[in-house]
């Protein structure tokens, strides 16, 4: 299960589920010039997207997907410092999303921690396949 708005806006019901379904919840947090937000990237909450991701694993998260709006569609490369605070504040999994334009994007979001990479409009684009990015 895929919590986003509804998580920040109430932790405690990734603690909820969390206890009847341990791992089962992945929180995602959507981050716009450093800061989390919700409602389709329309509201800031004053959140630190890297502190929130430590507070949802305490609540029992089992991963995040951590998208940067501020690369996301872009198709010209990641930010690999947001995705790094993210990933070095957790030992969940963190599947990044945002920016990427290359087959190097995807070794950079790697090498910065992330455990998956979400690839959209680069794979529309033919900038690459599915099959290339899955051997990088």
């Amino acid at each position: 299960m895929i919590l986003g708005t509804a998580a920040v806006e109430n932790p405690d019901v990734v603690a909820d589920i969390s206890e009847q379904y341990p791992g089962s919840v992945m929180v995602s947090l959507d981050a716009k010039d450093g800061e989390v937000v919700v409602s389709g990237w329309t509201e800031g909450t004053g959140l630190d997207p890297a502190e929130a991701a430590g507070r949802y694993e305490e609540l029992g998260a089992g991963a995040i997907l951590f998208t940067d709006v501020d690369v996301e569609g872009q198709l010209e490369g990641v930010n690999r410092g947001s995705v790094e605070r993210v990933t070095e504040a957790v030992d969940i999994p963190v599947v990044a999303s945002g920016g990427v334009a290359s087959l190097d994007d995807v070794r950079v979001l790697r090498e910065a921690g992330a455990a998956a990479v979400v690839v959209g409009t680069a794979l529309y684009e033919g900038t690459f396949t599915l099959a290339e990015a899955q051997s990088v």
